[in-house]
């Protein structure tokens, strides 16, 4: 009985120490994490919302016109035709015939000059814008004018050419207030009428325009008539042929 009872007390006391020793270990050791709750090991795996699509705008809104975006920068400058139709006007009066063309408005007017034995022709032109802008001539070794002169001997009808040329490029600028100019004919040494000759000579404008990129010839600007007789002749200054 007694050696029982012995047994029976060692095994509570290993039992006892078994039991102090797991009760120690969980205290001793590290905690054991606690288990996840089932949301948190259920949740699937957070995704980025969705973009949402972009606002539409109101229905009764209206887009800007294209005239009011076009005003913040300028249209740009009509191109200009080197080649359209200049209108010229011609006004004979007392002073001498009177041109007015592209802005400008000329006075011109001619008178015979005596050279030696013989005669020539002097051309004088007074200029003014009328537009009130400026505007620039060609204006070579010669001057703004240039001739194409035809001379007739009495009682025939074949005429003698006389060319003309162009040396340098010069500038002459018209203004609001009068400038002028003037050429004569023969140039320097060149041939002289005699009596019974005929002076028949266009008159051109090397070239006419607002700017120096713009300007052209004028072809046809005057006419210039002279009949060398006994005395002092007299030039005559008319519209040319193609405005009569």
């Amino acid at each position: 009985m007694k050696s029982c009872a012995v047994v029976g007390v060692g095994v509570q006391v290993l039992l006892g120490a078994w039991l102090f020793g797991s009760s120690v270990g969980g205290c001793g050791g590290e905690a054991t994490p606690e288990p996840q709750s089932a949301d948190v090991v259920s949740s699937p795996a957070v995704q980025a919302a969705p973009t949402p699509p972009p606002a539409e705008a109101p229905a009764d809104a209206e887009p800007t016109p294209a005239a009011e975006v076009s005003e913040e920068s300028p249209a740009p400058a009509p191109v200009k035709d080197p080649n359209a139709q200049r209108e010229v006007k011609y006004v004979v009066s007392p002073e001498g015939l009177k041109v007015e063309v592209a802005g400008v408005r000329f006075m011109v007017s001619a008178e015979a000059k005596q050279i030696a034995q013989g005669w020539g022709a002097k051309i004088n032109v007074r200029a003014e814008a009328t537009d009130g802008k400026q505007h620039v001539l060609l204006s070579p070794k010669n001057g703004p004018l240039a001739f194409a002169a035809a001379v007739f001997k009495k009682g025939s009808t074949e005429a003698e050419r006389i060319p003309d040329s162009r040396e340098g490029e010069g500038e002459l600028t018209i203004g609001a207030s009068s400038t002028t100019f003037s050429r004569e004919f023969p140039n320097k040494g060149g041939r002289v009428l005699a009596i019974g000759e005929t002076l028949d000579m266009e008159v051109a404008l090397w070239g006419l325009g607002e700017t120096k990129d713009d300007r052209r010839p004028l072809k046809q600007f005057v006419h210039v008539k002279m009949k060398v007789e006994k005395g002092k002749p007299k030039a005559i200054v008319e519209p040319p042929s193609s405005a009569k």
